[in-house]
């Protein structure tokens, strides 16, 4: 993963906005970050990014996203569970450079790798909060929990406060909407 790649991707637009969402929403359906799901799903509609583009996502439908749109998506959701692992088929990788091209796929997977961090971090944010309610996540260990809510608690809650200006909603009612609550 490049820093200067992925200044492109956001701030240079390098990825087209709503393009850029649907693959964080489908990273985050494959890491179940329902925070981060949530999150970039509104981002996504606000981008411009359809309720049926939405539903086509989850389901991976083909035949509802255009061709390009949905081999990047089955790209990122295929690079994530394979947790990122070096590529094996050659062929494949090539039909896929074919269409989408190679500096595309990059991006593509550059961003999946930032959202699965991210998407861990939010998991592990929540871990801690289910664990106080009686309901611990497998293989989540306390200290982990502990140390990721010490460090990343208070900049989920300065985006929590943006979204809940941009929402107009008590930041409450947002932070419970993300966790599904």
């Amino acid at each position: 993963m490049r820093v200067p790649s992925l200044i492109s991707i956001w701030a240079g637009g390098r990825l087209p906005r709503a393009l850029r969402e649907q693959v964080v929403v489908a990273v985050a359906q494959v890491n179940v970050c329902r925070m981060c799901e949530h999150a970039h799903t509104r981002m996504a509609l606000e981008a411009g990014v359809t309720d049926t583009e939405l539903a086509a996502l989850e389901c991976m439908d083909e035949r509802a996203l255009d061709r390009a749109t949905w081999l990047s998506l089955a790209h990122a959701r295929e690079r994530t569970k394979a947790d990122f692992a070096p590529t094996t088929n050659h062929d494949e990788r090539a039909a896929l450079y074919e269409v989408l091209g190679e500096q595309r796929c990059r991006d593509i997977e550059d961003l999946a790798r930032v959202m699965t961090v991210a998407n861990r971090i939010a998991n592990t944010l929540n871990a801690l909060s289910d664990r106080r309610h009686g309901r611990p996540t497998p293989g989540s260990r306390l200290a982990d929990e502990l140390m990721i809510n010490f460090l990343f608690l208070p900049g989920a809650w300065l985006g929590t406060l943006i979204a809940a200006a941009r929402q107009r909603k008590s930041p409450f009612e947002v932070w419970r909407q993300a966790r599904g609550a």
